[in-house]
């Protein structure tokens, strides 16, 4: 789901579809499974999400896509035999659930907080009701940019570009929660995420995230003014290659086939021989509607990560 709205629509939104999202400790023992996909969860039977199904693999040190591979008899037999090896380390998993469907699996380690935290923090911090919200998220990740269109800045041919704030957050251990600078360019709706010198990613392990948002978001507002030279340079900048480039950098940045074609079609949208087209090609590629919020989220930052090469 992308699109943009106010903040206070967002907010519903997000309460909307986080009406039955609730948490339980659960102890290993009460947890067997009948597949990849089922489990019995205190004697109740549970769909296990994609998203808990990666979590469990990765806990119990058994390859994903090996389970996915196996017929189902045989990973019942993996999950419940690694399950109960498991259960030699610790006692219970810190699950998330979404009515009768279990979303993500951690440890007690884990410190939850939830989209809706991160809107009320920003509500706290000052951000009006009818703050425009340019949100892309779905059952993985929320990401929310924010611009600010009174600091818009302009490149020859009137190409403007409005600075403001990234906010990003998993709630099954996609990412870590992240507050980053962002670059919206009004003339084709993409942006960029890029990392001021005070960009900050926040594991769940702790309470600080929400402690310091306010420090560390009024920071990022303030630095992000340093890319709008960067992205100048990137407009000055020849690259004597495209293809090249992009083979590079998907390399580099480790773009999977599915979102390099997204960036393909992008730049036969508007071809150019600058980084600054190169950048353009990655952040407007993030606009595929073929592409899950993870994946588009990947695209903007991986433009940011090549502007902040660009000197």
């Amino acid at each position: 789901m992308r699109g943009n709205d106010t903040l206070i629509n967002v907010i519903e939104m997000v309460e909307g579809i986080s009406e039955n999202h609730h948490d339980q400790i659960i102890p290993l023992a009460d947890i067997e499974f009948e597949n990849l996909d089922t489990a019995h969860v205190c004697g109740r039977e549970i769909e296990v999400l994609p998203s808990a199904q990666r979590l469990i693999a990765n806990r119990l040190r058994v390859p994903h896509q090996y389970l996915v591979r196996c017929p189902q008899a045989l990973q019942e037999q993996n999950l419940n035999y690694w399950m109960r090896e498991e259960q030699k380390n610790r006692d219970t998993f810190f699950c998330r659930f979404d009515g009768y469907k279990l979303r993500a699996v951690f440890t007690q380690r884990y410190t939850a907080f939830d989209n809706k935290d991160i809107l009320t923090q920003m509500v706290e911090y000052g951000f009006s009701l009818d703050t425009e919200i340019h949100y892309t998220f779905d059952d993985s990740l929320m990401n929310l940019k924010i611009p600010e269109y009174d600091r818009m800045f302009s490149f020859p041919g009137d190409d403007k570009m409005i600075p403001g704030t990234s906010i990003a957050n998993s709630e099954v251990g996609v990412m870590a929660f992240s507050i980053e600078a962002y670059i919206y360019r009004l003339v084709c709706s993409n942006g960029l995420i890029s990392k001021t010198s005070i960009g900050k990613r926040f594991k769940h392990i702790s309470d600080k995230a929400m402690i310091e948002f306010e420090d560390v978001i009024s920071e990022v507002i303030y630095q992000s003014s340093h890319n709008q030279n960067r992205l100048r340079i990137s407009t000055e900048t020849s690259v004597g290659d495209a293809n090249e480039t992009f083979d590079s950098f998907n390399r580099r940045f480790l773009i999977t086939k599915k979102e390099a074609e997204a960036v393909s079609i992008a730049f036969n949208r508007e071809q150019g021989n600058t980084m600054f087209n190169i950048i353009n090609a990655y952040t407007r590629g993030a606009q595929h509607p073929g592409l899950t919020a993870e994946e588009s989220y990947k695209l903007e930052r991986t433009g940011g990560q090549i502007l902040a090469l660009v000197k």
